[in-house]
Order: C-alpha cells, then sequence, then structure tokens
C-alpha cells in the first residue's frame, strides 16, 4: 500500500474512532440531595430503619414530589443518613414530614433541605424555625 494509501486508512480510522468515542454517553452525576436527614441508629434497628424507608418512598411517590434516595449507615458509629430528591424541597418535605416525625428513629434527627443557593438545618420537630 502507498503512503497515501495508508494515510487515508488512518485518517478514515481516526474519524471512526473519534465518531465512536463521541456517541458513548458521558457518565451523568447524580443531583445532590433536596432533603438529607440525619439520625441515630443501632444495628438492632435495621428493620425498622427498612419499614421507614418503604412508608417514606410510597409517601413521596403518592404526593410526586420525587424519590427516596439510598439511606446510608455508617458502620463505625451509629449516624445514618436518608436522602430525598426532588426539585422542590418544601413540597418533597410536606410529603416526607409526617412519616419522619412520630417515628422513634428519628427522635433527636436533624433535616438540611437544600435550596438552588442555600440550605436550611433544623431540629426534625422544628422545621418551621428560621
Amino acid at each position: 500500500m502507498s503512503d497515501i494509501g495508508n494515510r487515508g486508512l488512518l485518517a478514515a480510522l481516526f474519524l471512526a474512532l473519534s465518531t465512536g468515542a463521541a456517541a458513548v454517553p458521558l457518565v451523568r452525576n447524580l443531583p445532590e440531595p433536596a432533603i438529607t436527614v440525619r439520625f441515630d441508629y443501632y444495628p438492632q434497628d435495621l428493620a425498622r430503619i427498612r419499614a421507614l424507608e418503604h412508608k417514606l418512598a410510597s409517601a413521596i411517590k403518592r404526593a410526586r414530589a420525587g424519590e427516596l434516595g439510598e439511606t446510608e449507615l455508617h458502620l463505625d458509629g451509629n449516624d445514618g443518613f436518608l436522602y430525598l430528591y426532588g426539585p422542590d424541597p418544601d413540597r418533597l418535605y410536606a410529603a416526607a414530614g409526617p412519616i419522619l416525625k412520630p417515628s422513634r428513629l428519628m427522635l433527636h434527627a436533624e433535616v438540611t433541605k437544600q435550596y438552588a443557593a442555600s440550605s436550611k438545618t433544623f431540629p426534625l420537630g422544628k422545621d418551621n424555625s428560621d
């Protein structure tokens, strides 16, 4: 094959590879949670935590306010975190708050609502404080 043929083949190969690379979907970053709930737990609470997650997921879905993310339970301590996602933290909390407040698991919980440019953190039972 001549040099011109080799260059043409290389150019075609380069074009095919670069086009294929552009078609690969970009890794999507997860959005920030609209609400984070930090709570205390003990290993014997796992079944109650799962039941609470189920109730929360159902209430949030019924309200069409967003979704419940994964729960984070620290193995080296007793800190747990619930992550709730949705476009409006206030609407999401309106759906989740009535499930969270009466739960004994949430006795000393702290809620953080994340807005576009700010956040608001408060003890679960005092959600109207500024």
